[in-house]
């Protein structure tokens, strides 16, 4: 059995580059001819969307399930806050079709492809070595709640380690208490069992859940700290009753 997953884990990460090396040449002309007109880059967001759903469909190996749907506004802007589990949080992060801007390290830029699309698409890269990286970025954030996009950001900062939810970064909820910008929450159960940070192989079929919580309301200027707190302490919740159900 053990040849047989690993197997199906190597067919699932062909299929996987086979689909962004099929996709990519589209993904550009997109922006060549959308550009002008879509600053905001959503045709393409969509898009990408697209290919990540036939990504998730077509691998043997993982099934998604989504819930909450229905809490998702594309008429308001939102920092829509995801707990980091694993690579696969990328791919489930576009399924949801809300289109926002991720936030994400400079490194995933220099990945072929992959942070092409990202670049192009007008995703965040950050240099957490770079001061002035960091002050570029965290204007751009404001700005693009400002004009009535949506951001998307990993609190934690990284990969969990053990699959819970790590200790929320206070900065990651700057720009939503300096702008008055609500909170999206999204929770993320499987990944980290499919494929943790220290894994290249997924052992086993997985069932991924994704769950849309109600958004949280924000007031300009309150406390970075207790948002952070609060949202943490939410989709933690969230993540025991989705693992409850198991």
């Amino acid at each position: 059995m053990p040849a047989v997953f690993f197997i199906l884990s190597i067919f699932s990460w062909l299929e996987i580059v086979v689909c962004f090396v099929i996709y990519f040449p589209i993904q550009f002309l997109l922006f060549i001819f959308t550009s002008p007109f879509d600053k905001k880059r959503r045709i393409m967001h969509y898009n990408s969307s697209l290919l990540c759903t036939v990504v998730l469909a077509i691998c043997p190996v993982l099934r998604t399930r989504i819930e909450g749907r229905e809490n998702i506004d594309r008429s308001k802007s939102h920092v829509l806050v995801m707990n980091h589990q694993s690579f696969i949080d990328i791919l489930l992060f576009f399924v949801l079709y809300y289109p926002a801007k991720m936030i994400a390290k400079k490194a995933l830029g220099t990945v072929p492809i992959v942070g092409w699309n990202l670049f192009l698409s007008g995703h965040i890269l950050i240099d957490r070595a770079n001061r002035k990286s960091q002050l570029d970025a965290l204007r751009r954030m404001d700005r693009i709640l400002q004009e009535g996009d949506s951001l998307m950001i990993y609190p934690e900062g990284t990969r969990s380690k053990d699959g819970e939810i790590g200790e929320f970064n206070n900065g990651s909820f700057r720009s939503a208490v300096t702008t008055g910008t609500s909170i999206l929450p999204v929770v993320v159960d499987g990944a980290f069992d499919a494929l943790p940070s220290t894994a290249m192989t997924v052992k086993g079929f997985h069932k991924l859940k994704v769950s849309i919580l109600p958004p949280i309301e924000v007031e300009k200027g309150e406390s970075k700290g207790e948002l952070a707190r609060k949202c943490q302490d939410l989709m933690s919740e969230e993540l025991k009753r989705l693992r409850a159900e198991r």
